[in-house]
């Protein structure tokens, strides 16, 4: 864990100590009034340990500043690797990648979807294995295709429900 991290952290625990006093203040000011719950947000880098993805549904994925909103793990896993995609250099380190890097039993990334339990179309001829959860395919993503094409994950964050 690094000091942004727990920047980070901190920030998010303060905001939600935050909305539950402004809240108790205004039941206590205003007992009749019904308030609707809070549905807190919490922001993990992509790159930390995958084990927290456990369990936790993600909202958003943040790059940098800019909010993406999404509601599947899988989603997360497209938004970004697309992202990478879009860079010619990284493209190009992506497709040859294709075939090369596998787990146990399939391939990461495949130039054909027939090769796949679960594939996900990314771009011709290029398609991401996202048949795994959450921590799983955080951990794929980042150490088996993003870190090895030099992609710069550093700045992107998930938000994640509660």
């Amino acid at each position: 864990m690094n000091i942004d991290e727990v920047k980070k952290a901190r920030d998010s625990l303060i905001q939600i100590v935050n909305e539950n006093f402004d809240r108790l203040i205004v039941r206590l000011e205003n007992p009749d009034l019904i308030c609707e719950p809070i549905e807190y947000e919490r922001i993990l880098p992509l790159t930390t340990d995958p084990s927290k993805f456990i369990g936790k549904k993600p909202k958003a994925v943040l790059f940098g500043e800019e909010r993406v909103e999404v509601k599947t793990w899988c989603k997360v896993y497209e938004i970004i690797l697309k992202r990478c995609n879009e860079d010619p250099k990284h493209h190009k380190m992506l497709m040859y990648l294709r075939n090369k890097v596998a787990g146990k039993c399939r391939v990461f990334l495949s130039d054909k979807p027939d090769r796949m339990s679960k594939p996900l179309r990314i771009d011709d001829d290029l398609y991401g294995e996202i048949h795994y959860g959450s921590a799983t395919l955080a951990h794929i993503l980042v150490n088996h295709i993003l870190t090895p094409v030099g992609f710069d994950c550093s700045g992107i964050s998930v938000v994640l429900k509660g």
